[in-house]
């Protein structure tokens, strides 16, 4: 690749640098308010899946539906060339990385990856890269010239922490070498093609000592990059992430659908994620994603509703998988190439995704804005909350049921003068300018929700 070997040569002259932080060296806060990344829809993307091309180019040339939709931040799951010793299926897993330094040709060319880079920054969008700091292919490149960069088995034959991976071998992150290996893959794709973060696979299985040295290195690089881990454990963001899962959420979320849990569970995980994180710490909320069902089959349609609702009204980032946005309910392979049916659209679905994605664009309340619930009745299918920033208070009333209810709000909240209603679905309510009445209840449609504003207090 281009300036591949400059650069390679210029990091090694830095590597004396890298030293690893014990665990009182933690202590990386909380994310400012202002950040990019901050509150911001991400958009996952699978090239392979993402158009019937399945290149960089194909969705570089797609770039404009996706400012259509409203998002602009990108997460790209892994571009490189996978391997093919122990490969799952034709094409092979993302996550079983060959070569770092690399792009998956089946993908397009360098050239064509930073044009589609260039044309997201243009477009006033960002691109995060997902990447595998645990595990690399059986066949990596790097098996040869440094066999004892691998983890081994009592065989001597190279092995993995997770059986089920079995097309994976795992680095030995805890090697000072290896882990400066990593380091310098993070900076090349910074520095060489501008990328604006990290998606970080099982970043849990990756011991702290190679985040609490790789970060810092990456942040004096580039200040305002975004880390994202995929873990859910306040030690990720004292390791130096910006952000984690909520995977809890997603399963409470999915619990209820099923029947197996309360609502009042639902917003307890809500509530205990905030008890156990560092206040203004960042939450990946979603009902998707490449590791899931598609939630118009988990959820159903228009079951989904409240759902989608609710992570695009809390705090946190709320996240969409490619096809999410228009309903699709079958989940593209790791393994093979399966595009995308855009000729399957369901418009609804699509007008629910994009009233929510500007809704929390235009209330800063939704994106950053304090957190508290208020008790509707009634409490078996009902959840609201409100958000509250500096020149607003954000009212959210969700109905998980499947019938209309009419949910009744207390007086400290319905008497408050000045309610607007801001978005509804299911057919009941809906945007107005008008002031409405909130005291004699709120009729909500099945599995529906309905969202007022109000100037904050003082305003």
């Amino acid at each position: 690749m281009r300036n591949r070997i400059g650069f390679i040569v210029a990091l090694l002259a830095l590597s004396g640098l890298m030293m690893f932080c014990g665990k009182g060296d933690r202590g990386r806060g909380t994310v400012a308010a202002e950040a990019w990344y901050a509150g911001a829809p991400l958009y996952e993307v699978y090239i392979r899946s993402a158009t019937p091309e399945g290149t960089f180019e194909a969705f570089r040339r797609d770039l404009q539906r996706i400012e259509d939709l409203g998002v602009r931040n990108l997460w790209l799951m892994p571009i490189f060339p996978t391997g093919v010793e122990g490969r799952k299926g034709s094409a092979g897993s993302p996550y079983s990385v060959r070569d770092y330094f690399a792009v998956n040709p089946e993908f397009g060319t360098e050239e064509e990856f930073r044009a589609l880079v260039d044309e997201a920054h243009r477009r006033g969008m960002r691109v995060i890269l997902d990447m595998v700091i645990n595990h690399a292919s059986n066949d990596n490149v790097e098996m040869e010239r440094h066999p004892g960069w691998f983890l081994r088995d009592s065989t001597g034959a190279f092995s993995r922490e997770v059986a089920d991976w079995s097309d994976v071998t795992d680095w030995r992150n805890e090697d000072p070498e290896v882990a400066d290996y990593l380091a310098r893959v993070l900076l090349y794709w910074v520095r060489e093609f501008g990328v604006d973060g990290y998606r970080c696979d099982v970043a849990g299985m990756v011991p702290d000592a190679f985040w609490l040295s790789a970060i810092p290195r990456l942040k004096e690089a580039r200040p305002d990059l975004f880390m994202l881990a995929e873990w859910q454990d306040p030690k990720m963001i004292a390791d130096g992430f910006d952000a984690d899962y909520d995977w809890d959420l997603y399963h409470r979320m999915v619990e209820y659908r099923k029947g197996e849990t309360l609502l009042g569970k639902v917003w307890s995980t809500v509530r205990r994620r905030r008890e156990s994180y560092p206040p203004g710490s960042l939450a990946l909320r979603f009902i998707e994603n490449h590791d899931q069902q598609r939630a118009a089959e988990v959820f159903g349609v228009p079951g989904y509703r409240p759902y989608a609702a609710l992570i695009f009204t809390l705090p946190g980032i709320p996240l969409l998988y490619v096809g999410q946005e228009i309903g699709a309910t079958h989940r593209p392979s790791l393994f093979e190439k399966e595009p995308v049916d855009w000729s399957a659209a369901d418009s609804s679905v699509y007008r629910t995704y994009t009233g929510l994605i500007r809704l929390r664009a235009a209330h800063p309340a939704l994106r950053g804005g304090d957190l508290s619930r208020v008790m509707a009745k009634p409490p078996e299918s009902v959840l609201s909350f409100r958000r509250t920033g500096r020149e607003e208070e954000v009212l959210v009333l969700l109905n998980f049921g499947g019938k209309a209810v009419e949910a009744t709000l207390p007086d400290s909240v319905a008497g408050k003068r000045g309610w607007r209603e801001l978005a509804a679905a299911g057919g009941t309510g809906g945007r107005s300018e008008a002031v409405v009445d909130l005291t004699a209840g709120v009729p909500l449609s099945a599995d529906g929700y309905r969202i007022f504003a109000r100037p904050a207090a003082g305003r």
